[in-house]
């Protein structure tokens, strides 16, 4: 069965893309082909991971998450 892992905090600078990096570097080493998703509106640390093929997801319309998307 699938899992799915979220790391969520308002704050930035909290450490959020540093957790989910190393959350999907672990499930990879495990043999695992890990999703990672960032959706951050503001600060896409997360996407720049290259090696781990996050996908940016825009959820955002102005100041309206839009449910459709996910």
């Amino acid at each position: 069965m699938a899992k799915i892992h979220m790391i969520l905090q308002g704050k930035g600078g909290v450490g959020k893309s540093f957790i989910a990096s190393i959350l999907a570097q672990y499930k990879a080493s495990k043999g695992k082909s890990p999703l990672c998703i960032d959706t951050d509106p503001v600060n896409a640390t997360f996407n720049g991971f290259k090696a781990l093929n996050v996908k940016r997801l825009q959820i955002m319309d102005g100041d309206e998450i839009q449910l459709q998307k996910f």
